[in-house]
């Protein structure tokens, strides 16, 4: 926990120290350390929810309860809290997409932000703009590329939940919560079998991954804010 609360306070403070770039980032600085608490919130309650879920489903089976009053409450309460974690992971990731195209130079910088306003809050269309344009950014190109296979897991069953359907949880033969792991496009529940991923092992990694993001991130854009302030010290001498 101490690696992660220090990448969150850099965080804030790159954010912070980007209003010097344009003040209107004010709001998206102020709006990451909100939607970094719900993250937590809802990743903290996901996993007590759905530990209770395993509780309750193992003694109501040793019971040989009938109606399963108890399980279901509990199975419903982790559908829940579970997609409440996904779509407060999504939204996270939405500032990053905001605040982005602020952090190159002015001159290099101009057909990006003009660009960047059409990013509008979707953070996938930030990875396919700097995909298709790795000439802007060469590192951050690759990153995005080559490690973020975890956004792909995340936007495929946020979408499915906002769009389509609803979070399933499951049980594996060791009582276990797994969640189905929706594909982007094609999804049947006709399907004899169905890609699923342990819930409790999704939300650790998910969790590790965001945050070797941001260690990333920070590290990246801190460079690029420290050239551009040392430019703009210089512009203000001539």
């Amino acid at each position: 926990m101490e690696r992660f609360r220090r990448i969150y306070l850099e965080m804030v403070s790159l954010l912070r120290d980007s209003e010097t770039i344009n003040p209107k980032l004010f709001g998206h600085g102020m709006s990451f350390g909100i939607k970094m608490s719900s993250l937590e919130i809802m990743y903290r309650n996901t996993l007590k929810k759905s530990k209770e879920l395993e509780e309750v489903a193992k003694k109501e089976r040793a019971e040989e309860t009938v109606l399963l009053k108890e399980t279901t409450k509990a199975w419903h309460e982790s559908i829940a809290f579970f997609e409440a974690y996904l779509n407060a992971f999504y939204s996270l990731l939405q500032i990053i997409a905001r605040v982005t195209p602020y952090f190159y130079e002015e001159e290099k910088s101009k057909s990006l932000r003009k660009i960047g306003k059409g990013f509008g809050d979707n953070f996938g269309k930030l990875i396919k703009f700097f995909e298709d344009n790795t000439n802007i950014d060469p590192e951050f190109s690759s990153h995005l590329t080559k490690k973020l296979g975890w956004y792909k897991i995340l936007r495929n069953n946020r979408n499915m939940i906002t769009h389509e359907g609803s979070a399933f949880l499951g049980f594996q033969k060791d009582g276990k919560i797994v969640f189905i792991d929706y594909p982007k496009r094609g999804f049947s529940w006709f399907e004899p079998k169905k890609s699923t991923r342990e819930l409790e092992d999704y939300l650790g990694q998910s969790f590790n991954d965001l945050f070797d993001f941001l260690d990333f991130y920070l590290k990246h854009f801190r460079q690029r804010l420290d050239v551009y302030e040392e430019i703009r010290k210089a512009q203000k001498k001539e």
